[in-house]
Formats: structure tokens, C-alpha cells, sequence
């Protein structure tokens, strides 16, 4: 039985090791250059960013010192460090009084962009790709300025609460009653239960109305985001996506993706939330990532996938009743399936990955060719 326009409650449109070594610094080379070896690419929500002569993205460390690394061994790994042959080599799209480099423990001269020495990350497979941003809350890519280059929001889920607000890393972010708007009271032993959200350069932001965003210039000279002009902080007892304990504490709320306070909502079973570098997609109740297959029909609404693999990629089941946020509910059904009713978005059966394990997880994305991340408007991600 298929049944569409389900009648459902619309909440708003939205979009969750360092391993030592004192290496030598050395200036460019004034010599004839013979090597390139740093560009410039523009980057979807990042802007302007540095890479290496392959158009591999570039990132630097927050572990790390000016003229020192401190990634080695299984960091470096993972890390590898953006290296040269020699002091012969020139540069495009970078100030090269900016460009420097060290030499490593290993003998290798390893390059820096305003002392910062850069890497590039493993899992990046082609250039463009930004996999490692935003990782352990310490690895950014290079601006080509040589600062971080970070989102300052974007969006993510919490169980029982909807889409948040969220920083790089996923971590959630708050507000407080205490502050005023355009006003922080939040320094002390407060900022270090709650660290102000700080940003360098103009904000940049995924899935998040920028007009929302601006930023107050705290006692100690940082700049601190504020969102629909109140002042942003994480909590430091969050440590993954999805987490949101700070809720506990009194006066302190998650931010809503408006700038409100988010508020209890179990009936919540379907929203939205930028995840890696997707673009914002539509999730379950819990922000994890709803997926659709090319095999399946639309028109009429039709599953295709059934034993084992429906295993591999278990249903989408609502309730009667459920509510949205984040997805165009006039794009919003079911059909019925063994008893229980399985989400469609525009059409389409949706589905979870058994290889997604938290939030912000798409580890199906593309797999055989044929599943994909659904966005908000139903269509695939990454496509």
C-alpha cells in the first residue's frame, strides 16, 4: 500500500597525536627555483585554500609550533608531510615571503606556510577533496594566508532535539541566558567549562543562513561568533557529534539552527544536517544518514531491496505521526512494508547503512554504485 502526503508537522526549513623534533628553519631559497611546489584552489565553502603541485589539499597542525612539527610516526602516516627536494622551488597563488621550510628528523625538508608546516592527509584520494578538515579539532587546510581555514558553523542532529548548530568537528554548539545579545558574561572558570566559539577572518559556513551569523571581540582580543547576535561556546564534556550535554547545566541551551534555543522534540523522525563534504542531507532521528537506492522506484514508490540486503541496508521505519524538520514535507511519505511504514523522500525509499556507526558517519556513500546519500530535496548526494 503506498500512501503520500503524510500528514506530518513542519518545524522549519534547515540544513553535525601528536607524535617531537627541533628541526632546522630555513628561508626560501634565493637561487634560481626550479620546482613548483605550493598553488592555490577554491574550494566549495572554504574559498581560496593552498595545495601541493598535484592540487592535493594542504593542512596544518594545532599541535604544531612555527618552524616545528610534532607529527611523526603513525601521524605521519596518516599526515604525510608536504615535502621538497630541496630550497629550489617557487610558488603560485602564495606570498612566498610567507614560504619557508624545515628539515625533519628523517633528513626531509618538509614545507611551511607562515611558519606552520603543512601536510597532506592519506584519505584524500583526488584533488579538491577536504576529508581531513576539521579532524580532532586540530587539522584545518592551509588558507592561502596561511591561517586556518575553517567552517564556523554548520549544522548537525541531536536526539530529542533536531538540528543544532555545530562547529568543524560536529561539537555542539550553545548559548546562555546569562549573555546578552551582542554581549558575552561567559569568561573565567565559565570559559572553561564553556569555550567561546572563535573565528579568524570572515565567517564561512554550510547549511547555515550567513545572514544569522556575526561575531563580538572578546576581553582578550578574539573573536567570538554569534548567531542570530548571541554569543556561541561549545562544551568541554562533548567530545563526538550528536553529544549535547551541556544541556544539564542550568541557563545553558544547544542553538538551534535559527539562533533560538532547541527544545525537546521526540516526534522528531526526520531532518537534515551537513555532513563531510556532502552538503546537507536528510538523516534519521539520531543525525544518521539516510541513503537511497538506484534499484528502487519513485513513481510509484517501490523497494527493491529485501533479504540480505536489507541487512546491509536496514529500512527507514517512522511512526504514525512523526514530525519534520529540515526536508520539505510536501516531498514527505511512507509505504507500507512488513507491517510498518518506510520513510520516502520525493518518491524515493530510504534507507540506513549497517557500516555507519555515529552521526555524520557516510560510509555508504557510492557503494556498488548505486546507493547514495539522499539530500533534502530527495535527489543523490555527491552526484
Amino acid at each position: 500500500m503506498i500512501r503520500k502526503g503524510v500528514a506530518v508537522v513542519v518545524l522549519g526549513l534547515v540544513s553535525l597525536t601528536a607524535c617531537a623534533s627541533t628541526p632546522e628553519s630555513k628561508p626560501v631559497a634565493q637561487q634560481q627555483e626550479t620546482v613548483v611546489a605550493l598553488k592555490t584552489a577554491e574550494i566549495d565553502d572554504l574559498g581560496p585554500v593552498v595545495t601541493d603541485v598535484k592540487g592535493f589539499t594542504l593542512y596544518r597542525f594545532d599541535n604544531d609550533k612555527p618552524n616545528e612539527s610534532t607529527c611523526d610516526g603513525e601521524c605521519a602516516a596518516s599526515w604525510p608531510p608536504a615535502t621538497v627536494p630541496d630550497e629550489n622551488f617557487s610558488v603560485e597563488g602564495v606570498d612566498k615571503a610567507l614560504v619557508g621550510s624545515i628539515v625533519r628528523k628523517d633528513g626531509s625538508r618538509q614545507l611551511t606556510v607562515d611558519g606552520m608546516p603543512q601536510y597532506r592527509f592519506a584519505k584524500d584520494e583526488k584533488p579538491g577533496e577536504t576529508k581531513g578538515q576539521g579532524l580532532q579539532g586540530k587539522w584545518f587546510a592551509t588558507g592561502k594566508g596561511g591561517e586556518r581555514t575553517r567552517l564556523a558553523a554548520r549544522t548537525g542532529v541531536i536526539a530529542g532535539l533536531g538540528a543544532v548548530l555545530t562547529n568543524d568537528a560536529g561539537l555542539t554548539f550553545y548559548r546562555f541566558d546569562g549573555d546578552k545579545p551582542g554581549e558575552s558574561t561567559c569568561d573565567g572558570k565559565c570559559a572553561e567549562s564553556f569555550p567561546a566559539v572563535t573565528v579568524e577572518g570572515e565567517p564561512r559556513v554550510k547549511g547555515v543562513d550567513p545572514k544569522l551569523l556575526g561575531t563580538i571581540t572578546r576581553k582578550d582580543g578574539t573573536k567570538q561568533l554569534t548567531v542570530a547576535n548571541w554569543p556561541q561556546y561549545t562544551f568541554k564534556n562533548d567530545t563526538k557529534p550528536g553529544e549535547a550535554k551541556g544541556v544539564t547545566v542550568p541557563q545553558w541551551f544547544a542553538t538551534a539552527t535559527d539562533g533560538k534555543k532547541a527544545q525537546q522534540n521526540k516526534a522528531i523522525e526526520l531532518t537534515s544536517a551537513t555532513v563531510k563534504d556532502l552538503g546537507v542531507v536528510a538523516t534519521d532521528k539520531d543525525g544518521m544518514t539516510l541513503y537511497r537506492f538506484d534499484n528502487d522506484s519513485a513513481t510509484p514508490p517501490k523497494s527493491n531491496c529485501s533479504g540480505d540486503c536489507a541487512v546491509q541496508w536496514p529500512p527507514a521505519y517512522v511512526s504514525e505521526g512523526f514530525q519534520v524538520q529540515g526536508v520539505d514535507p510536501s516531498l514527505v511519505g511512507t509505504i507500507e512494508r512488513d507491517g510498518k511504514e518506510q520513510l520516502t523522500i520525493a518518491g524515493h525509499p530510504q534507507y540506513l547503512f549497517s557500516g555507519d556507526k555515529v552521526c555524520g558517519d557516510a560510509n555508504g556513500q557510492g557503494v556498488g554504485g548505486k546507493w547514495w546519500a539522499t539530500k533534502a530535496d530527495g535527489s543523490r548526494a555527491g552526484q
